[in-house]
């Protein structure tokens, strides 16, 4: 059960909550705005919308700017707006084009049509999905930063409201991020990182230890696709683009893909595809032309601390990547020294400052233009999902002595060439670990899953009557029934277990709404509780299954499996059963009685 909101408290809190963080005039201003088209399609005041406006370099660059700000409107009394009718479209537009404004952002609760969605991307406008908690989700949130009560009602209604504005206001921050780039297309091949030292010796190294990789791999013959995540303006695409066939390269932001389009169109380059797409929240554009055909995937330059789940980019750069492919991601770093130790000068030689506490980052564009957008920072949290999914091949740091340095003193001639030399050393050093950004080089394991066939292998000679069900990659059972659909009781789960300083595994096959005890998994298996563990990404593949496509049956027959089998899935009363295939964009639909026959060795167990 959900409870009723009101809109202008939305709009309080949020403009509160602002004003708590200190974002107002330092990065933007905060205005009222009305609005009525005439025709009673669109009406906005001060209490369903905010307006925001942004400053851009227009005094430094005054012929390429034709305004002071880039306004923002945000509007929060459409968040149960499905259809988008033409009229409602119509008055959008106008809206626009009336009163200057360069985006607008929605904040829905629905889920609106992707048709519609890009159709109003094309007119400037974008979604923000936010759902209203319910009573229960209120009542477990642990943590509140800068709450607001709402005035004449109870806690938890002030809770619920202050619980959306937060999670709004997680996404406004992702959104700054692409007015920064909307704003900064036009100069930053010419200003970014020029004049801010340790910044440009950063984007140095970091194109240096691409460059490196790429060779690498075209010498091994693995130069097919590769894909560049957050290109901005193409500073690595046309790299790749002279050593691989094919370049899909992809940014939020329709003024970064412009001025690389007019780069690739003025060098007549035709193996790279500019495209826009939001890689944290669509699907992108040809996505699954590359599904296990790429040899390289890039975010550079940060991108990794700009996307908030890590696991699920992991996950879909895996899904991507040809076996023995590479990733290559960059990210502010979370042990930097510069979160350590504060200088006393006011002279950075970085273009962008890590906020720890309020996961965000402070950008100069330039000495008179700021933006705070939001920022992961590298840290355990994050190595563990890369070293559990990829064979991690290096993770350096870098810089570390010059992130302290004033700019000043970068620019004398014989400082900089030492103190690069002795940020380089560094940086090779795994002691070293404490520079400002961190690199991370990491290859898909090598070995092709052999899961799927000997599934298919398996289902043929079995003779079983069953159907495989194609559909978008999959990770959890959850995301199973969302493509699915849900059978109660008939869908399985196959949890694999391993053994602490053993080569031995023992898969269980469980209802999908069951959860495993490990406890009573350890005192079936007469071991210690502690020495036994879920199977790590790792490990799933050496059994030759892709993660969120583990399969009931279809090991690879030289490893070691105990197999169980819940004696409830025999007993429910199912025709059909879903499980896993091997390959996590199929599910495999077969009669229950025929599973039966293939599982007829596994032991059957109560759990």
């Amino acid at each position: 059960m959900t409870m009723k909101l009101q809109v202008p408290h939305i709009v309080s809190t949020i403009a509160a909550k602002f004003e708590a963080e200190g974002l107002i005039n330092k990065f933007f201003k905060l205005k009222s705005h009305s609005f009525f088209d005439g025709t009673g399609s669109l009406t906005l005041d001060d209490q369903s919308c905010l307006l925001l406006e942004f400053s851009t370099p227009y005094e430094e660059f005054p012929t390429i700017y034709q305004s002071f700000a880039y306004r923002v409107l945000v509007i929060f009394n459409l968040h149960e707006e499905q259809a988008f009718l033409p009229a409602l479209q119509y008055a959008i537009g106008r809206l626009r084009y009336r009163d200057n404004i360069d985006r607008i952002i929605l904040w829905s609760t629905v889920e609106v049509d992707q048709n519609i969605i890009h159709l109003l991307k094309d007119i400037k406008v974008d979604l923000v999905f936010v759902e209203i908690p319910t009573k229960e989700e209120v009542t477990k949130t642990k943590a509140i930063s800068h709450f607001i009560p709402i005035e004449s009602s109870d806690l938890i209604y002030s809770l619920m409201i202050n619980i959306i504005a937060e999670r709004l206001i997680k996404r406004l921050r992702k959104l700054f991020h692409l007015v920064l780039s909307e704003i900064a297309a036009p100069i930053f091949n010419r200003t970014y990182g020029k004049t801010k030292i340790a910044t440009r010796e950063f984007m140095e190294y970091e194109s240096e230890k691409l460059n490196r990789l790429i060779k690498k791999l075209k010498s091994e013959g693995k130069n097919g696709i590769a894909i560049d995540v957050g290109c901005g303006t193409g500073r690595h695409s046309f790299v790749m683009a002279r050593h691989f066939e094919t370049v899909f390269a992809y940014d939020f932001s329709p003024n970064m893909i412009d001025e690389a389009n007019k780069i690739r169109r003025e060098n007549d380059i035709r193996n790279i595809f500019f495209l826009v797409n939001d890689f944290e929240y669509e699907k992108l554009i040809d996505e699954k032309r590359f599904y296990g055909q790429c040899d390289l995937i890039v975010a550079s330059f940060g991108m990794g601390s700009f996307i908030e789940d890590t696991n699920s980019m992991l996950r879909r750069f895996y899904d991507w990547l040809k076996p023995g492919g590479y990733v290559f991601i960059s990210f502010y770093n979370a042990n930097s020294i510069t979160l350590n130790v504060t200088p006393t000068w006011r002279d950075s030689s970085l273009a962008a400052q890590i906020d720890k506490e309020n996961h965000s980052l402070e950008v100069n564009l330039t000495s008179r233009t700021r933006f705070n957008i939001f920022c992961k920072l590298f840290d355990t949290g994050i190595e563990g999902p890369i070293n559990r999914i990829f064979n991690v091949e290096t993770i350096t740091t870098y810089p570390m002595i010059m992130a302290l340095l004033p700019n000043n003193l970068l620019e004398n001639e014989f400082a900089h060439a030492a103190f690069v030399s002795a940020d380089k050393t560094l940086a090779e050093n795994q002691e070293g670990q404490n520079g400002y950004y961190t690199i991370v080089t990491a290859q898909k394991a090598p070995q092709v899953a052999l899961g799927y066939a000997n599934v298919e292998r398996i289902l043929r000679e079995s003779a079983a009557e069953y159907e495989l069900i194609q559909h978008e990659p999959v990770l959890s059972i959850e995301d199973v029934k969302r493509e699915v659909g849900y059978f109660p009781k008939c869908m399985i789960k196959t949890i694999l277990i391993s053994y602490r300083d053993r080569d031995e595994y023992t898969a269980i096959l469980l209802q999908a709404e069951k959860r495993l005890d490990v406890k009573q998994v350890a005192e079936l298996l007469q071991v210690n509780r502690y020495h036994i563990h879920f199977a790590r990404e790792k490990e799933i593949l050496r059994l030759g299954f892709p993660l969120g496509g583990i399969a009931p049956f279809g090991f690879d027959p030289s490893m070691a499996i105990g197999k169980y089998i819940d004696s409830a899935i025999i007993s429910h009363r199912c025709k059909w059963l879903y499980m896993g295939t091997g390959d996590n964009r199929k599910t495999l639909k077969i009669r229950k009685q025929d599973f039966l026959k293939i599982t007829a060795e596994y032991q059957r167990v109560n759990f």
